[in-house]
């Protein structure tokens, strides 16, 4: 019964950080700050791996930024125009999160694809729609 009422406990906890979090972030992305929205990447020079790290997201930029000493090593993929979105498939769900959105993009090096949260996926589409228009 204990037990029960601590991960009920934690549970109400963790998404009420959660929510503050993502809160906060829609806030400083609606004034027009460049936000930083956690996101998982699939690099053409670590094939089949996906590397963590976060999308620098704001008016005029999109720039990923590594969060492993792996993903540090590969080039920086510049110039993302996207080109469709999907859900995972089953194998990929195993690695990233099965709610996630999986955004493919051309870049300077190669295909690129950009598995990002649903509640962050309108931050970084709309980054990339800005980015190619100009």
């Amino acid at each position: 019964m204990i037990t029960s009422v601590c991960a009920i406990a934690a549970g109400v906890l963790t998404a009420l950080v959660l929510s503050r979090t993502v809160r906060r972030r829609n806030e400083r992305a609606a004034v027009g700050e460049t936000i930083e929205v956690p996101c998982m990447l699939r690099h053409p020079a670590r094939e089949g791996r996906w590397l963590r790290g976060r999308m620098a997201v704001g008016p005029s930029t999109v720039a990923w930024k590594p969060r492993t000493r792996v993903g540090a090593e590969v080039p920086a993929p510049n110039a993302l125009r996207q080109v469709g979105t999907r859900a995972p498939a089953w194998r990929e769900g195993l690695r990233v999160n099965p709610r996630c959105t999986i955004v493919a993009c051309d870049s300077s090096v190669g295909a690129v694809e950009i598995a990002v949260m649903p509640h962050d996926l309108g931050h970084l589409l709309l980054a990339l729609e800005r980015t190619t228009a100009e």
